[in-house]
């Protein structure tokens, strides 16, 4: 029996508690005691928000953009690095936002539709994985807009306790490839879409100071040192200042790729 099957059961069961099987054969589409219309307007009231959330974080990018674009016209590297790895957090983030934002579209529109419960499981199933997917991503990457969306993500949990999709019946371990394959198809379109538009809402970072092209450049010089380097050194030989070459091992680091040892060297993880 699959995620979603189960959670089919689990809302069938509680929505025909009491009731014998002749009562509840043959009802109208409301029978299962489910309220189709307040569940899509609760979900519109969350989707308004997240727009809300998006029209901020795109302001701000372009405020990121626009210091970045300051910094390199008065040569401030290390400004200049700030800015545009802030930018580059912001797309990301902007991208998760995005991407909570289309299903519950999705949602709105199926169950609005099809006001049945095999759909109405389907739709709520990929919207419960990225609550908790957003939740955990953003928490440590960038708490304002988890306080932001906390309210959302609260909203959203009301409608999906109000139909009984309780969590011990959804997929453990919070992976996409433990939901039925029609769920799936939903959430990577959903993160594919957020992708395309965030590539067109954040402002293009000039390749010197994008973090990740940073990152990759800096292996790859770590490699080619044998896993001996100066900071001052590769600082020359990427184009930055030393505290950026600091501030991208502490990030290689936090990540495994590296492990920084004294004396200013690093390895490869």
């Amino acid at each position: 029996m699959d995620a979603v099957t189960g959670i089919v059961d689990v809302i069938k069961k509680a929505f025909s508690w009491g009731l014998e099987k002749a009562e509840t054969e043959g009802l109208p589409d409301q029978s299962e005691g489910i309220n189709y219309d307040d569940i899509v307007a609760q979900l519109n009231i969350a989707k308004s928000e997240v727009e809300r959330i998006k029209l901020k974080m795109s302001a701000e990018m372009s405020e990121y953009y626009e210091r970045l674009v300051k910094a390199l016209k008065a040569k401030d590297e290390e400004s200049a690095t700030f800015n545009a790895s802030e930018l580059a957090i912001k797309k990301k983030v902007y991208k998760i936002v995005a991407a909570y934002e289309k299903l519950l579209g999705a949602a709105i529109e199926r169950i609005a539709d099809a006001r049945n419960i095999e759909v109405l499981v389907k739709t709520l199933a990929p919207l419960q994985y990225v609550m908790e997917t957003a939740n955990n991503y953003l928490s440590g990457l960038a708490p304002d807009v988890t306080a932001s969306l906390a309210s959302v993500i609260e909203s959203t949990e009301g409608v999906i306790r109000k139909v009984g999709l309780l969590s011990s019946v959804l997929p453990e371990g919070k992976s996409v490839a433990l939901y039925s394959p029609d769920v799936k198809e939903l959430i990577t379109e959903a993160m594919k879409e957020a992708a395309e538009e965030a590539e067109k809402a954040a402002p293009k970072v000039p390749p010197a100071y994008d973090p990740e092209a940073l990152e990759r450049r800096l292996l790859d010089y770590i490699r080619t040192s044998k896993g001996v380097i100066s900071i001052r050194q590769a600082a020359t030989s990427l184009g930055v200042a030393p505290e950026v070459v600091r501030e991208l091992l502490a990030r290689l680091e936090a990540k495994g790729a590296i492990k920084v040892e004294p004396a200013s060297s690093a390895s490869t993880a």
